[in-house]
């Protein structure tokens, strides 16, 4: 039998890694707003990425940018994968300046935190035309939190919640709290379960990998969603804004510390682990994920001792 595989999942054996592109058309994005009375419910299953079962849980972080005129733009930040990030220093001097009106500007340069995973929608009343489907579900760091809660609980057994046969699915509920979302009361099933495949639960069988392989196949990347450098207009467009911030007669080289010439070295993944990033002067590869074991899901099957 396969050391690593899809269907043989332990609890540390789901890490974080980082992205490239999005398509929009494959996100999974559920909202109070689109909820009866205010308030969303769905069955989800996280499972395990196909391409490389370790990197089954993608995390990085953002900076949503405004210019003078009110463009917006979404920039990944550098911290993701291990470097000092140009956003964050400007960020921590307005936000330790003794100026009031320093920190109030410092909140428009906040990082968040993002997580992306692959899921299968089991049951969505208000879509539908979603169930059975496999997207890639974009969450924040409530959610992980529930994650890592059944990974690691504080009293019982853990659960790997990526696993296909002895995961659990996703009781996901979402309401408004203000302004925002809230999955205070979203949590995961009580019992352990298999896989749904056509309204039954998947069997732990050569018929039943081959039914779930099939599926898989035709499930979305999560490649796309790893942390992408800065290419140059990226990089003009968070100069620019950082501009904005400086006193008069302030360079931008006083305020950013100076880029290491050296590259990003590649590292072993570790489990959800937080990563650094890539300065605005350096153009750096993207680090590739590291892992012990990575390859397509025929050879996963094939390595399989039924």
């Amino acid at each position: 039998m396969a050391e690593f595989d899809i269907f043989n999942l332990s609890v540390s054996d789901v890490e974080t890694h980082e992205a490239k592109s999005t398509r929009t058309d494959v996100l999974y994005k559920p909202s109070a707003d689109q909820g009866k009375d205010g308030t969303y419910k769905a069955l989800v299953r996280f499972v395990p990425n196909p391409e490389n079962p370790r990197n089954s849980l993608v995390k990085k972080y953002v900076h949503w940018l405004t210019d003078a005129s009110g463009n917006g733009r979404l920039v990944d930040s550098p911290s993701s994968v291990g470097e000092s990030c140009p956003i964050a220093e400007v960020f921590f001097k307005l936000r330790n300046s003794d100026s009031a009106v320093d920190r109030k500007m410092s909140e428009k340069l906040k990082r968040r935190e993002q997580y992306y995973s692959l899921i299968k929608v089991i049951k969505d009343p208000q879509n539908p035309e979603l169930e059975g489907t496999y997207l890639i579900y974009k969450f924040g760091y409530k959610i992980k939190e529930k994650i890592d809660a059944e990974l690691k609980p504080n009293f019982g057994e853990p659960t790997q919640v990526f696993d296909l046969f002895a995961g659990k699915n996703f009781e996901l509920v979402i309401t408004r709290q203000g302004e925002y979302n809230n999955y205070d009361t979203a949590k995961f099933s009580s019992s352990n379960s298999a896989i749904d495949l056509s309204g039954t639960p998947a069997e732990r069988s050569k018929e039943g990998m081959a039914a779930i392989k099939e599926e898989l196949d035709a499930a979305p990347s999560l490649e796309p969603y790893q942390y992408k450098v800065w290419d140059g207009d990226a990089r003009d467009f968070v100069n620019g804004i950082l501009r904005q911030y400086l006193n008069p007669g302030d360079s931008l080289d006083s305020v950013v510390s100076k880029p290491s010439v050296k590259s990003v070295p590649k590292k072993t993944a570790e489990p959800v682990a937080t990563h650094t990033a890539t300065p605005i002067a350096e153009k750096n590869t993207a680090p590739a994920a590291n892992v012990d074991s990575e390859g397509d899901l025929d050879s996963f099957l094939n390595d399989l001792d039924l």
